[in-house]
């Protein structure tokens, strides 16, 4: 015995270096990571359990705090265009994807325009906030800039793709036509996905503002998609992911990323708008798609708009994230959500938080950071936050706060991402990575009001605020004990702080009742720790909603 474990000693002295130089070569990747971080962004602060937490104060505004200086940021702080009129007219971010600042100026990204991601999720964030705040200027931003691209970025009637949004473009370009300067892209070429996205933009702008130019264009979209499509298989989805709208010719037959365009089809059917049956129609091929191939495959498509993508195996998290956060407000979209949204949150983990860069640790200080797609999986602020919201509302519904920890953590680590202006950082662990308008101040900051919604906690306390709504609500008000706001589309729900436990709700002047049920139309109401209430409003109608305390 004596013998042989002497003749195994050194074997295992090896092994125990071995696992030691692996334990030191971990360490060494996160202690330089956390340099990097703190250089670039603020210094950690850490809880007594040594996680992160938010670096501003009061800890409880922190959230918010983030959210205001980000649109503050866009309202003050982003110089106008360079160049000649008409160029020089308008901000940096109608012609540009990202900024660098230099010496104390912002300097646009010459690489390219993505208007297909920036529109879509600048408009989500501006609606969210403008729910929760009433700040009604974020919108006339975006009115203004939809006004732009719809004018400027759509392709003429006699195109193989006739009326149909252009979702990117060359740095500077006011006529948006493609992204043809890497050589990456025909002229014309667009990808079909993020056409999708903003066509269910125009048609929620038409919500809010009830311009019929914009409903025009929705229906034009959507009446393009269902001329376009075709049952979807492992090889080919029921659009192809990219095409030249010109010719018609297919680039790429394969993407996954179809939550926007199934959700114009369905939304513009139940609204009993164009061609219902063939909208209601495609929209079925889109979720048994979606059902029997990604979901079952994990090849959540789409290379975002400037990566040249043409397999039908290739991962990024934007179409897995997108999908999932559809589920949760859609649960009817797909029988088995329960079990497939948690597999979702794992597909995350298993390939953009545990795989990464060699550089970048997939967790830090508690936080789990996400990565974006298989050719760019460095860390990024606004891929953490898609996992902070989906976890907080998924820990809701599955009863498990192991959840609602993950998305505190990552959350936290995102608010580190913006100096005290609002300015972003959006990879802050990677060198010379530009700061992208479509994902720091759209992808990123609506991915909070889900949070909030899902732990009413984390909202700012002693104030009212509508946390989220998945549909678009329009003429908000706040005063003392008193929140009105009116919505188009029926069968939606609303969550609410307030400071006051409301003594009518009414609903076009009909009184709702009180549940204890929140599947149940009306409302229920809970007292929260701090003394103010967390409300949720599930209306069977539209039209003009008052909340009286």
């Amino acid at each position: 015995m004596l013998l042989r474990l002497f003749l195994l000693a050194p074997m295992l002295i090896a092994l125990s270096w071995k696992g030691y130089g692996q334990a030191s070569r971990e360490q060494r990747i996160f202690d330089s990571a956390a340099a990097r971080f703190q250089r670039n962004t603020h210094k950690v602060v850490l809880d007594d359990q040594g996680k992160i937490i938010p670096w501003t104060t009061p800890q409880s505004k922190a959230y918010d705090n983030f959210l205001r200086k980000r649109w503050n940021f866009i309202k003050t702080m982003v110089p106008m265009s360079p160049g000649p009129p008409p160029r020089s007219n308008y901000p940096q971010y109608y012609f540009y994807c990202a900024f660098k600042p230099h010496d104390g100026i912002l300097e646009p990204d010459t690489w390219m325009n993505d208007v297909g991601e920036k529109i879509p999720n600048w408009f989500e964030s501006a609606r969210l906030y403008y729910a929760y705040t009433g700040d009604a200027e974020v919108m006339k931003i975006m009115s203004d800039f939809l006004d732009y691209s719809l004018e400027h970025g759509t392709s003429p009637a006699d195109f193989s793709w006739p009326n149909f949004p252009y979702t990117t473009t060359n740095a500077g370009d006011t006529l948006f036509r493609g992204f043809t300067s890497a050589k990456r892209f025909q002229l014309h070429e667009i990808q079909v996905d993020h056409a999708g996205d903003i066509g269910l933009t125009y048609y929620r702008m038409y919500q809010f503002s009830g311009k019929k130019k914009f409903l025009d264009a929705a229906v034009n979209v959507a009446n393009t998609l269902v001329a376009k499509v075709r049952p979807g298989t492992a090889e080919k989805s029921p659009w192809p992911y990219r095409v030249n709208m010109l010719t018609g010719d297919v680039v790429a037959e394969y993407g996954a990323n179809w939550a926007s365009s199934y959700l114009l089809l369905d939304n513009l059917a139940s609204a009993g708008i164009g061609k219902v049956a063939e909208y209601r129609r495609a929209a079925r091929i889109v979720q048994k798609f979606i059902v029997e191939y990604p979901m079952k495959t994990g090849y959540w498509t789409d290379g975002h708009t400037d990566t040249d993508v043409k397999t039908n195996n290739y991962k990024s998290n934007l179409s897995a994230s997108n999908m999932t956060l559809l589920m949760l407000d859609y649960p009817e979209f797909n029988p088995n959500w329960k079990q497939d949204v948690p597999k979702l949150i794992k597909w995350t983990e298993d390939f953009f938080v545990h795989r990464g860069d060699s550089s970048e640790p997939g967790t830090m200080w508690g936080a789990n950071i996400v990565g974006e797609q298989d050719g760019y999986i460095f860390k990024m602020d606004y891929q953490t936050a898609r996992y902070g919201a989906e976890c907080s509302r998924w820990s809701v519904i599955s009863n498990d706060s192991s959840f609602k920890e993950k998305a505190y953590r990552s959350l936290n680590w995102v608010t580190y991402c913006s100096d005290s202006n609002g300015m972003a950082f959006e990879c802050p662990l990677s060198v010379g990575i530009s700061n992208w308008y479509s994902d720091t101040y759209g992808e990123g900051p609506r991915m909070f009001y889900p949070a909030m919604a899902a732990v009413p906690e984390w909202a700012p306390p002693n104030e009212d605020h509508i946390l989220y709504s998945k549909d678009v609500l329009r003429d908000i008000s706040y005063s003392e004990k008193q929140i009105k706001y009116s919505v188009a589309a029926k069968n939606g729900i609303e969550f609410i702080k307030t400071t006051f436990a409301p003594r009518t709700i009414t609903l076009n002047g009909v009184r709702l009742a009180k549940q204890t049920d929140q599947n149940k139309k009306g409302y229920t109401l809970k007292k929260l720790d701090n003394g103010d209430y967390y409300l949720t409003i599930k209306r069977d109608g539209a039209g003009k909603m008052i909340i009286e305390g």
